[in-house]
């Protein structure tokens, strides 16, 4: 798999197994790992940028925070934090690029 989206899919689905616990912060250390292991092969690398633009625009922030740290001020605790990354990615992916899969060449990653 070289795609943050289907990922990001696959760890909605079960967040413990990928996780180990219900953290943002420990969604964005696997995610920024896996990124890591080869960045030159992954397929939509730009999203999680296009993602925070996002994120940052709605909660009317900027600077240097990421999604992750904003996300997670604004919400209760980690948990409610993932919840919310989850809620709010689904909310990007359907205003953004990826809300037509088969122009963007993603469709096998939704399903």
């Amino acid at each position: 798999m070289n795609s943050i989206f289907s990922l990001i899919k696959l760890i909605e689905k079960r967040p413990a197994m990928y996780l180990g616990r219900n953290s943002i912060s420990c969604l964005k250390s696997f995610l920024d790992g896996w990124y890591l292991r080869d960045p030159d092969n992954v397929i939509d690398a730009d999203i999680m940028n296009d993602f925070q633009s996002w994120v940052e625009k709605k909660y009317d922030v900027s600077g240097n925070q990421s999604w992750c740290d904003i996300i997670l001020f604004y919400s209760q605790d980690e948990g409610t934090a993932l919840t919310n990354f989850f809620r709010h990615f689904d909310q990007w992916a359907k205003e953004s690029e990826y809300s037509n899969p088969s122009s963007t060449g993603v469709a096998s990653m939704l399903n």
